[in-house]
This record gives C-alpha cells, structure tokens and sequence, in this order.
C-alpha cells in the first residue's frame, strides 16, 4: 500500500517550571493514499497536538513525520498539505467566493497566471463554482463550511487535514460535506479527520486511531473497535459510539 503519511515515534513533551507534562508519548501510524484514517480520542488524549504536529504549527520533541518521502518536522514547508479548521470565521465576508480564493491561492504560492483556473477548479470540486460570485458574508454554514474544504484544496495537496467538518451543520447539509469528503478520497487525496460525531466517523472512516493518554491505543477498522469493546464489556455490541463509550474509562490520563 503506498502510504502518503509515516508518522514514526513522535513525542511532545511541555515544561512548565519543574513539572513535565507528555502529551505524546511514542506515537506511530501512517496514511495511505485515497485513505480516510480518523483521529479519535478524549480531550487530553494528544489529537490537537498531533494534528499541530502534521499541519506545521508545532515542532515535535522528538520523532519525525514524513510526507511522501520526506521529513516534514524540519520544515516550515507543507506543500503537500491541506488544512480546513472550518467554522464561520476564516474569509473576508465582504468579498466574493472567487475573491477570497484568490487571494488564499496567492498566500499558497500558487502561481499567478494559474490561480484563475485553480480557483474555479476548488470551487467546482465542492459545487460552489455557480455561487462563486456571491459575497461569502451570505454564504450558508453548509457553503462556508465547503470553502473551507475548497481553500485547503488549493494548490492540489496530497493529503488533507480536516477538523470537524460537518460541525454545526443539519443533517442534509452535514451529508452534502460528507460526500464532498467521500469524494475527494476516491479522486486520491488522503484525509485525516477529526470528529467527535461518532456516526459521521462510521460513515467515512476506512481506519480509526484511537489515541488514550498520549499513545495510541487502536489502529484498526471501525469494526475491529466494536469487537475489541464487545470482548472488553462482555456484551454484543453494533455501532461505533457504544464501543468507544465502553472503552473510554481505559482512554483517560491518570
């Protein structure tokens, strides 16, 4: 399997004074292409500073993250990258859909004579390319939430990290997104995804990692999570959130 993403050993270790805190603590897995692994775990388990680590925003203790070959914990640079935090903030509400990409394709070095069709190419892939004139002040949590997904695309990143991209939304809506995420790996792009929607983690996840007190706990399918708690609590159990509520208690930092 080609693995677009090799994290290897990554620790994270924060000082304040005399106590030392781990938020890492040894942590291994990989993505491959077209692949849609899903972070999951407490809050305190490690997942924003993982993510942190990925997207360039923090420099690990020790440990390396190699990006289709190469060690990106060096670099400032995340060619390869795409970032979407989503949320209602993050664009100029006064200009266009079109304007507002633009000016994000200029920040990501996409060059000059090509950010014209990159943008209508982003837009389209997330069906706004009919709203691309709109003013994005007017946009609904549903588009925003889109664009989003539209500007982590620009300049055709291999790998995509998304943050709870159907927070907030209604349940057509939220299916919209999920499509458009769907989609996306089919077309070959990699996805890391962050969720605390347990269902929508079923619904596009190919792998989960579990992640409890700074190590990973389970690397594996959505069904191999149902049986492991099924195993652990001694009862048959179906959907992804049971399973992860009856093993919470062993995911928590002591």
């Amino acid at each position: 399997m080609n693995n677009i993403l090799i994290v290897k050993h990554l620790k994270e270790i924060y000082h304040d004074h005399d106590k030392e805190f781990v938020a890492l603590d040894n942590i291994s897995f990989t993505i491959a292409k077209g692949e849609i692994l899903s972070l999951l775990g407490p809050n305190g388990a490690g997942k924003t500073t993982t993510v942190s680590i990925i997207g360039g925003y923090l420099i690990p203790t020790s440990g390396k993250v190699m990006m289709n070959g190469q060690d990106i914990t060096t670099t400032n640079k995340r060619p390869s990258i795409g970032v979407s935090f989503g949320g209602e903030m993050g664009f100029y509400r006064k200009a266009t859909a079109r304007q507002n990409l633009m000016f994000f394709a200029d920040l990501a070095k996409v060059p000059y004579r090509q950010q014209k069709d990159e943008v209508a190419r982003v837009l389209d892939i997330v069906e706004l390319g009919n709203v691309a004139n709109k003013k994005t002040g007017e946009f609904s949590k549903g588009m925003t939430q889109r664009l989003h997904i539209a500007r982590a695309l620009l300049g055709n990143p291999s790998l995509l990290l998304l943050d709870e991209p159907t927070s907030g939304l209604d349940v057509e809506i939220a299916k919209s997104v999920q499509d458009t995420v769907k989609n996306l790996a089919a077309a070959g792009i990699s996805i890391l995804l962050t969720s605390h929607t347990m269902s929508e983690v079923e619904k596009l996840a190919d792998r989960v990692v579990i992640l409890g007190a700074g190590k990973v706990f389970y690397d594996g399918t959505v069904s191999g999570v149902v049986k492991l708690a099924s195993d652990h609590t001694g009862r048959q159990l179906t959907t992804l959130e049971d399973s992860y509520l009856a093993l919470a208690p062993k995911l928590r930092r002591k």
